[in-house]
């Protein structure tokens, strides 16, 4: 079956790109390190490192972060190897060669977690403070990571924020007052958190010249904020409901613009996710009836079993919803791009319906044409390794040009893939999983993208309402895929080339509205070679996803990326090419 589906008519200016042909796996923003030239002040005590914890090695992989590091000029910015000191360079090669240690992906969590229960905590715990994690989480706080924000800035490199503490799922089903009052508590220092990076995030910007604002981006992760078997009833809901809607083309199989599972979020999902809020504009009773919703639904994979909204779940749906809205407003105030993460697809549909909410409460352009207006702040992630990607993008394309609003876009391939297949198994869901069956259909998927948002991101620039162009982040650690981007860039008069210095000039309307990134720590080769592909504009086109958080919150979040991330982070496009990068630099400096 083909990754593409039939283009509606309004959007006809789109024609999906082939796949050409060796791909790199790729995670949501995913690519592989290299010595990542951001420090704090944390340097004093490194030299002095203790090879005897190397077997502790096995600890924090961390597959999913980012280094970062290309300069902003006209000219070609200096690598990142160049930037970084001698020493800096070795503890990236030796982290990197302990990564390529056999068993180390897999193990490396257990072997974490052994350590950390006895005497040897405080030592391992520098080991990996001063080694793994500083290779790729460069701060605990947001305000920690600034140095590395003026650093890469310096380089042509833009950044997003990710406060990286996650649910941990095994803990979901827990109950009991105490155990509830705790986790609110927790869900409401997660808000104040957030609140207080957005503030960080807006100084660093309001430090920069105004041209050059409006890069910085902040990643939510909505399952922090919330009871997550919440989220999971209402989805089950949630695709119960669509099909009885008026607008269900999206939900029937039948339909030329079929969605597959998870579906496509639509307006009337707000009755469910906001129905306190919308109540009174549309007239709406309690939505008692929504609660018997139930049955299977075969085309969307719902059981029977699949448990529906309970009662007091729409009250704390709509709270939800007041937190997003307080956070978007925040975002708005301070200048910061919110990117609201994917996450495992059975909390999707919920997540889906609060970025469209999001995205029509934030993304309209001002009435008055004087007021600033420097795009979407509010950005989705289309995830490429889901079967619905094709035709869920064009949905969204054809709502946000309906509705008057500008679509924010981060395209990734995905990085659940392992957990989806399973469950879906497991649980004997009617018909194939959400995934695609195989690496290049994934990637044929992610390059088509590229064509039809470049596409449609000309088309909307030269229609009667440029100002609800899309504006779009690609995240990959593919070097093709960057480099379709770049093809489309100019084949979309969207940007040309200089013949002189060989790099590509942005049209002014498409400055800030095209980013490619990849994760802290890793691939920053191809992060160099985007950030000097263009000519700096003062809106960067590289880009890095920054985590952060304090260590024990962070290393969940490392651990599992790790795992996610095995077939990045081995082989000879993984760990052992960034060796071997480190390695080559570091035998030029010493031998010359």
């Amino acid at each position: 079956m083909s990754p593409f589906r039939p283009i509606p008519r309004s959007l006809r200016g789109i024609s999906p790109l082939r796949h050409s042909a060796t791909f790199t796996p790729n995670r949501l923003l995913s690519t592989r390190p290299s010595p990542s030239t951001h420090s704090s002040g944390r340097g004093g005590n490194r030299r002095y490192l203790p090879y005897a914890l190397l077997p502790a090695g096995l600890l924090l992989l961390p597959a999913a972060t980012l280094a970062c590091d290309p300069d902003p000029s006209t000219r070609p910015p200096p690598s990142s190897l160049s930037s970084a000191s001698t020493f800096q360079l070795f503890k990236a090669w030796f982290v990197w060669t302990l990564i390529c240690t056999p068993g180390m992906v897999d193990y490396s969590p257990a072997i974490l977690d052994f350590f950390f229960k006895t005497p040897l905590k405080a030592p391992v715990e520098w080991f990996v403070r001063n080694t793994f994690f500083e290779q790729f989480v460069p701060g605990e706080s947001v305000a920690e990571c600034m140095p590395a924000l003026h650093a890469m800035r310096e380089r042509n490199v833009g950044a997003m924020l990710n406060y990286s503490a996650e649910v941990d799922e095994s803990q979901l089903k827990g109950s009991g007052p105490d155990r509830e009052a705790q986790d609110r508590a927790e869900r409401e220092k997660k808000l104040g958190q957030i609140l207080l990076a957005l503030d960080v995030a807006g100084e660093y910007e309001r430090s920069l010249p105004i041209e050059q604002r409006g890069v910085t981006g902040f990643a939510l992760k909505i399952t922090g904020l919330v009871d997550c078997n919440i989220l999971e009833r209402a989805s089950y809901s949630l695709l119960r409901l669509r099909p009885l809607t008026k607008s269900n083309s999206a939900t029937s199989p039948n339909s030329a613009t079929f969605v597959p599972y998870p579906g496509t979020p639509q307006s009337a999902d707000a009755q469910i996710v906001a129905r306190s809020s919308i109540a009174g504009e549309r007239g709406l009773g309690k939505g008692l009836e929504l609660l018997a919703l139930g049955g299977k639904l075969d085309e969307m994979g719902v059981l029977e079993s699949d448990h529906g909204l309970r009662e007091g779940d729409m009250e704390e749906l709509n709270e939800l919803w007041g937190k997003l809205k307080i956070i978007g407003n925040k975002a708005k105030e301070v200048n910061v791009n919110l990117f609201v993460d994917a996450e495992h697809t059975w909390y999707q549909p919920a997540l889906d319906a609060y970025t469209l909410l999001l995205s029509q409460e934030f993304n309209r352009p001002p009435v008055k044409k004087d007021d600033t207006w420097t795009g979407p702040l509010i950005f989705g992630t289309y995830q490429s390794y889901l079967t619905r990607q094709p035709s869920h993008l064009i949905h969204a394309l054809v709502h946000a040009d309906a509705h008057g609003y500008a679509l924010g876009i981060k395209l990734v391939r995905g990085a659940y893939f392992m957990q989806e297949r399973q469950k879906w198994l497991d649980e004997g869901r009617h018909g194939a999983d959400p995934i695609w069956p195989d690496k290049p259909a994934t990637d044929m998927a992610y390059d088509g993208s590229i064509a039809t948002i470049m596409s449609t991101m000309k088309e909307q620039l030269d229609s009667q309402h440029p100002e609800r162009a899309l504006s779009v982040v690609f995240g990959t650690h593919n070097s093709e895929s960057c480099d379709l981007v770049c093809d489309g860039l100019v084949k979309n008069g969207l940007a040309f080339a200089d013949p002189i210095r060989h790099m590509l000039h942005l049209r002014p309307d498409v400055r800030g509205k095209i980013r490619v990134a990849q994760l802290y720590g890793m691939k920053d080769d191809l992060t160099d070679r985007m950030s000097s592909r263009f000519v700096n504009d003062g809106k960067p086109v590289a880009l890095k996803y920054i985590a952060y958080g304090k260590l024990d919150e962070v290393m969940p979040y490392l651990g599992r990326r790790a795992i996610e991330n095995k077939s990045l982070m081995g082989g000879d496009h993984g760990s052992g090419a960034e060796r071997k990068r480190v390695g080559a630099e570091l035998r030029k400096r010493i031998f010359g």
